[in-house]
């Protein structure tokens, strides 16, 4: 029996392929990104769109307003890790280094540190 119908269920089905949809075409597009466990979960989110596009009709609301909780979660999740990864990446790979200190940005590391102040005076008066 294939009963299909334009509601919640199906919507957040379709969400659900396309989030999976997206994370299989992250290995090609960044492969730097992507880790080897994203292939089980984007498989894991196809079966469960699948499921909701073609069986969403028979959840009871209750059941639909916890898949739609659980579902918003993992994409929220999935997004933030994705977000994370790209940055830790662009900051490993930065050419340029800044060192700060003191609230100085300095263009090298300072090797050495010279604390020898000099006071310049002239002789009889003292300042």
């Amino acid at each position: 029996m294939n009963h299909m119908e334009l509601g919640p269920s199906t919507i957040l089905g379709v969400g659900l392929i396309l989030v999976g949809i997206l994370l299989y075409a992250l290995k090609l597009r960044e492969p730097y990104i992507s880790r080897d466990y994203d292939f089980f979960f984007s498989s894991v989110g196809l079966l469960c769109g699948g499921i909701l596009f073609f069986q969403g009709w028979r959840l009871d609301p209750i059941l639909l307003l916890s898949q739609i909780l659980l579902s918003g979660t993992t994409i929220f999740f999935i997004a933030e890790s994705v977000y994370l990864r790209k940055n830790i990446n662009s900051f490993k790979y930065k050419k340029k280094k800044i060192y700060i200190y003191k609230n100085f940005k300095l263009k090298k590391k300072w090797n050495e540190l010279n604390y020898t102040k000099h006071i310049f005076y002239k002789k009889g008066t003292l300042n």
